[in-house]
């Protein structure tokens, strides 16, 4: 009697390196998750930045508050804020849920920037 199967040795061969493949795989794909999210903010606030322009132009000075912007002030997963001097502002998209750790800028002159904050069981978040 010839009978076929897998030997319980390769069985747990296949296991082992399907759990060193998605040791590999998982952070990598979190990073990829981040910068997705990060990207969704800035895309976020290059509405408002395009917005903020549109406001200069018809008032010679920038918006300090978002109500004046054609533009929501909840963007996605991001709520967005205005901090604006009269000639120069910076918009910030801060996440919640899925983004709840990323916070992302942007200023008059389109320079961008974000954080990534971390917080452990409850603690206050760590930059």
């Amino acid at each position: 009697m010839n009978k076929r199967g897998f030997t319980l040795i390769e069985v747990l061969i296949v296991v082992i390196i399907l759990g060193i493949l998605a040791t590999l795989a998982i952070p990598q794909f979190t990073n990829m998750v981040k910068r997705a999210r990060v990207s969704e903010a800035w895309s976020a606030l290059g509405a408002v930045r395009t917005s903020q322009a549109v406001y200069w132009m018809e008032h010679e000075t920038y918006a300090d508050d978002i109500d004046d912007l054609d533009v929501d002030d909840v963007i996605g997963d991001f709520t967005v804020s205005i901090d604006s001097g009269g000639a120069d502002f910076v918009a910030r998209a801060v996440g919640a849920d899925d983004a709840a750790d990323i916070v992302a800028m942007i200023n008059n002159d389109g320079e961008k920037g974000y954080t990534l904050e971390f917080s452990v069981d409850g603690d206050p978040a760590l930059s």
